[in-house]
C-alpha cells in the first residue's frame, strides 16, 4: 500500500487538509458568560473528553498574538467565548443531538456580543448547579466545567483544559442508559452529530458553505470478538489472560508455562537488540494465541 506524505511545518501544510488529522467527533455547545452576566453559546467539535472527569477544546481565533492585551469581541476574528472565558474561566459543555441540528446552525451566526444564542435559538437556558454560566435545557447533557489549564497553540488555537464538577442528564436517557435495550451506550441514546465536512454543495440550489454531519446507525455496532481475551475482567493481567486463552484450549499448559518466563525475561530488558531472541519467541507466542 502507497502513501502520500505531508510534512505540516512545511510547505506542505495547506496541501494536508485537516480533516485527515481531525475525524468526525461528536459535536457540541460551549456556554460562557462575560463580566456582564450576558451569556455567548459557540458550537464546538474540536475537543473531547481525555479522562473520566476532564474535557480538552480549543477555539480558534485568528487575531489573537498577544494574551495580555485588550481584547474585545467585536474585533474581527475573535470568538465572544475567548473573551468571556479570558472573564469567567468557566463553561457548560452541551452535546446536542439530530434534533438541534438547526439550532446548532443559527448559534454559529455571528451574533452581535452579549446577544443569547439561546433566545435566538428558541431554547431555554438551565441552571447550573456549580459554576455561572447556564446550560441549555433542550440538550440531553449539560456538563459544567471550570477551566483549569489555558494554552496557546500556534497563531490562532486556544486550548482550554476543563475539570467535569457537575452534569445534568435528560431523564429519558438516564432511564435508557441503566435499563434499556442499549443500556452503557450514554450519549450515543441521544443521536450526537458527528462533524464531518465544511464546504459547498454540489448543486445551484445548495452552492452555499455549510457544515455537514454524520450520524451513527446503531444497527451497525459491532461487538469485539468474544473468542479473545478475559471473561470477567476488562482486558486484565496478563496472567489472567493467558489462562483464560489456554481454557479455550488455544495454548498449552507448558506454554502458558514459558510465556510466564518470557515476560519476565522481557521485563528485565526491554532492549530489542540485545534481548531479540525473546522478544520473537514471546511474539511468535501471542501470535498464536489470537489465532
Amino acid at each position: 500500500m502507497e502513501h502520500i506524505r505531508y510534512q505540516l511545518n512545511g510547505e506542505d501544510f495547506g496541501k494536508a487538509h485537516h480533516r485527515w488529522v481531525q475525524p468526525p467527533q461528536a459535536s457540541y455547545f460551549v456556554t460562557t458568560i462575560d463580566k456582564n452576566g450576558n451569556t455567548n453559546v459557540t458550537p464546538t467539535t474540536m475537543g473531547t473528553c481525555i479522562g473520566q472527569n476532564y474535557f480538552s477544546f480549543t477555539l480558534s481565533n485568528r487575531n489573537v498574538d498577544n494574551w495580555d492585551m485588550d481584547i474585545h469581541p467585536y474585533q474581527e476574528g475573535i470568538k465572544q467565548g475567548y473573551v468571556n472565558l479570558r472573564e469567567t474561566p468557566e463553561c457548560v459543555i452541551s452535546y446536542y443531538g439530530h434534533s438541534l441540528l438547526r439550532e446548532s446552525w443559527i448559534a454559529a451566526m455571528p451574533l452581535p456580543y452579549g446577544i443569547s444564542e439561546i433566545d435566538v435559538m428558541g431554547l431555554n437556558p438551565l441552571a447550573s448547579q456549580l459554576i455561572k454560566p447556564v446550560g441549555i435545557s433542550e440538550c440531553p447533557v449539560n456538563l459544567e466545567a471550570k477551566v483549569i489549564h489555558t494554552h496557546k497553540l500556534g497563531s490562532r488555537w486556544t486550548h482550554y483544559i476543563c475539570e467535569i464538577v457537575a452534569m445534568s442528564v435528560h431523564n429519558d436517557l438516564v432511564e435508557a442508559n441503566e435499563n434499556g435495550k442499549l443500556a452503557g451506550y450514554g450519549i450515543l441514546l441521544a443521536d450526537p452529530l458527528f462533524e464531518v465536512f465544511i464546504g459547498k454543495g454540489d448543486t445551484p440550489k445548495t452552492d452555499n458553505w455549510r457544515l455537514e454531519y454524520a450520524r451513527l446507525d446503531i444497527n451497525t455496532l459491532e461487538r469485539c470478538p468474544e473468542d479473545i481475551g478475559t471473561k470477567d475482567h476488562w482486558m486484565g493481567t496478563f496472567q489472567q489472560w493467558i489462562q483464560e486463552e489456554a481454557a479455550r484450549g488455544k495454548i498449552t499448559s507448558d506454554e502458558v508455562k514459558r510465556a510466564l518466563e518470557l515476560e519476565q525475561l522481557w521485563a528485565a530488558n526491554r532492549d530489542p537488540a540485545t534481548n531479540a531472541a525473546v522478544k520473537t519467541e514471546l511474539t511468535n507466542l501471542l501470535k498464536k494465541v489470537v489465532m
